[in-house]
């Protein structure tokens, strides 16, 4: 239930920007890829996940653009050393961490050849924990807990091809600024291949 009501209150937020970019020239889409993270400062090896979402894009004079919407993806790590769980076993943690995040991003398009041109784009990101699990070998744990941050915010940026103003694919990559447990240094690191379309 919290994961659906915090959806349900970000996409209402979000819809309701829309009346306030009505008179401007933005296009709205969906965007669906892979995700490989891992988290930095720990002994971990990479994970696999995915991100879909909604986007908003803002065309600027000269092709430059601001891009921003609301996306569900996963992050998190498999670690490559024994740890001992909550009941005091040893084995090896896979970290699963899921987050609505919220990219504010400044981009430039590049004309390479009638109808499809070279993306880059750069920003922050806010993102915010809305379930997960560390699970061992014996038992599950929610990630998200006293110990922990559910709000995350970074840095990121990625580059792409677009084909007829409509069907993009992008390269980028994420870097988490928050700690995850907050007393250590752990941060959310994740790169991430995406197709795009827009309305």
């Amino acid at each position: 239930m919290r994961i659906i009501r915090s959806s349900f209150v970000l996409l209402i937020g979000l819809v309701s920007s829309v009346s306030m970019f009505a008179q401007l020239p933005v296009s709205f889409g969906v965007k669906a890829g892979m995700n490989l993270s891992e988290i930095q400062k720990m002994e971990d090896n990479v994970k696999v996940g995915f991100n879909i979402g909604l986007t908003a894009e803002l065309a600027l004079p000269s092709n430059f653009y601001l891009m921003s919407g609301l996306e569900f993806t996963t992050k998190g790590a498999k670690s490559k050393i024994n740890i001992a769980d909550a009941s005091g076993s040893i084995s090896k943690a896979t970290y699963n961490a899921m987050y609505l995040q919220l990219p504010i991003h400044a981009g430039y398009k590049l004309d390479l050849v009638p109808g499809t041109k070279l993306i880059f784009r750069a920003g922050p990101y806010l993102a915010y924990g809305v379930g997960g699990k560390i699970k061992w070998d014996t038992m599950d744990q929610d990630i998200f807990t006293d110990n922990s941050n559910r709000f995350d915010f970074g840095i990121g940026g990625a580059v792409g091809v677009e084909f007829l103003n409509k069907i993009s694919v992008s390269l980028g990559a994420d870097q988490g600024l928050t700690k995850i447990f907050k007393d250590t240094s752990t941060k959310n690191r994740c790169a991430h291949i995406s197709v795009g379309y827009k309305f």
